[in-house]
């Protein structure tokens, strides 16, 4: 045949070829691979042979004729065998290829049936098992192994006939940032451990703003049910979804989502008050610094500046500690199975440069006790310090080590080498002039004690940052779901305390040289704390 015509005809059916590999492989990837083989064979063939009377039958004789080849090679035949029928050359070409579709639906509607349903169907279809032997592997009546399968075709048939389209989610799926919580972790970690790929993510924020059925869900993402029914079942048990009446599940995780619109907004809103809070507030802060009996308080190089980061920052949180509202929020917290007892959070990533707000990035407050030696300590990641790894790595060993050496219970031996190994690598102890010197601020005051000498807003000023909430709440109440809104409306009581705040009255601060930048040295150990009965030498 020339050249010309095997071109043409190749053009002409190469659709045909992908649809009939699409049709018979498991994925995208083995259809593609499929479908290339079928061309170069079919094409090779054209060349070498005269003309043809039947092109449909000769071309789908090689198609099936290389697929056959191709599940050998793989080792598939049992489980795609199923759909391969060897016609002879009179086949109606067309014809195949719309069984050909059906079967590839039917295989997809199989996997939007229910469970048990799903299993009976491949039993008695597939596996050749009489529907007595299936009631008994499946330990079910006999009657109700009927009503399953009678149930499942009628639902095969109204799938087959429906023309299923992937949902927003499938065509352009979310990324969480910034996943975290608000409370005590358990022993499988937080939100970005259960939440840790873009599967389980878009399976969350699918149910998030409605509930959905397993089947709903797929759908939205494109996907078979197959392959989210496990990640469904997990975020259940461990409290990240609700089920509710009629198989429908609702994402229970507080997910933000905001325009960059709203978050240039928020960041003004958050500068005019900032800034209301650096002239009505932190002066008495500093002023109540300055009366602080320094004999109970250890200050790294006796730098004060230190002492007012610390300051700033427990001052402008401290309201989120008040306990009123801890009880109100930890209403939405919820207690898993593995221990924890969170509020799970995330934000969606947004469509805008977010690297404009990276000095606002925060984690904290985190608090560590040891019970032992009566000790706790604070600490709040910010921007300006050099620690990686937030909470993970805010570790009650390293806080006990320290108190341990600055108390004399440990010396460099080989028994604690590793300790001080750690010390030295996470900067809280350098060699200064052949001598260990601690970084990190200690205080013999107690931690609640300590948190007592700073004052309150007054109520003037209260006033003002109520209504600062309120604005807030106003501006970003469409950020989140309905049912997510009590939640947010607690959250947003004590929104001037949160993390983003805290940091614009930082830079401000920073800006007008009330506060400077941290060493290189102190960086490791900034706005942290240890409070103890012992102060370093």
């Amino acid at each position: 045949m020339e050249k010309s015509r095997a071109d043409k005809i190749i053009t002409e059916y190469y659709k045909k070829l992908y649809g009939f590999a699409l049709s018979k492989m498991t994925d995208i990837d083995k259809a593609e691979e499929l479908a290339s083989r079928i061309t170069l064979e079919v094409y090779s063939s054209l060349l070498k042979a005269d003309e043809i009377a039947n092109v449909n039958g000769y071309i789908y004789r090689i198609a099936c004729n290389v697929f056959a080849r191709y599940i050998g090679e793989r080792k598939e035949s049992a489980h795609l065998a199923i759909d391969s029928v060897f016609l002879p050359d009179s086949v109606d070409y067309e014809k195949n290829l719309i069984d050909a579709e059906e079967a590839k639906n039917l295989r997809r509607e199989i996997a939007y049936l229910s469970e048990t349903q799903r299993r009976i169907v491949v039993m008695h279809y597939y596996d050749n098992l009489k529907l007595g032997d299936i009631a008994e592997k499946l330990s079910i009546p006999l009657g109700t192994v009927k009503w399953h399968l009678y149930e499942a075709k009628n639902s095969l048939k109204e799938g087959i006939e429906m023309k299923r389209t992937p949902g927003t989610l499938g065509i352009n799926p979310v990324k969480f940032i910034n996943m975290g919580h608000s409370g005590f972790v358990g022993s499988k970690g937080d939100t970005s451990d259960f939440l840790r790929n873009s599967l389980t993510q878009n399976i969350a924020y699918a149910a998030y703003h409605s509930p959905k059925t397993v089947n709903e869900i797929a759908q939205e993402l494109g996907v078979s049910p197959i392959f989210i029914e496990d990640e469904v079942r997990n975020l259940e048990e461990y409290g990240f979804m609700d089920r509710l009446g009629g198989g429908k599940y609702r994402t229970n995780i507080y997910i933000t989502e905001t325009t960059d619109e709203i978050d240039r907004k928020k960041q003004l809103l958050n500068e005019e008050y900032a800034r209301i809070l650096c002239e009505e507030y932190i002066p008495s802060v500093f002023e109540a610094v300055k009366k602080l009996d320094m004999s109970k308080i250890y200050i790294p190089d006796n730098d004060i500046n230190l002492l007012l980061w610390t300051a700033v920052i427990l001052a402008v949180g401290k309201k989120s500690m008040d306990i009123e509202i801890w009880k109100e929020f930890n209403k939405y917290s919820v207690k898993r199975k593995d221990g924890g007892d969170f509020v799970a959070v995330a934000e969606v990533e947004p469509d805008f440069d977010l690297s404009r707000n990276r000095h606002y990035n925060t984690c904290g407050d985190m608090t560590r006790t040891n019970e032992k030696y009566s000790t706790g300590a604070w600490q709040f990641d910010t921007y300006y310090d050099s620690r990686t790894g937030g909470w993970r790595d805010s570790l009650e060993s390293d806080f006990d080590s320290l108190y341990e050496h600055i108390s004399g219970r440990i010396s460099k031996n080989d028994v604690s080498l590793e300790k001080y190994q750690r010390l030295y690598e996470k900067g809280y102890l350098v060699n200064d002039g052949g001598k260990d010197k601690v970084t990190m601020i200690v205080s013999t005051y107690g931690g609640d004690e300590f948190m007592s000498l700073i004052p309150d807003p007054d109520e003037k000023l209260e006033k003002k940052l109520e209504k600062y909430c309120k604005e807030y709440y106003e501006l970003t109440k469409d950020c989140v779901a309905g049912h997510m809104l009590p939640l947010h409306k607690t959250a947003c009581k004590a929104k001037w305390t949160n993390g983003r705040m805290r940091m614009t009255v930082i830079e401000q601060l920073l800006k007008s040289e009330v506060l400077a930048l941290p060493t290189e040295e102190q960086k490791a150990a900034l706005t942290t704390m240890l409070f103890c009965d012992k102060l370093p030498e």
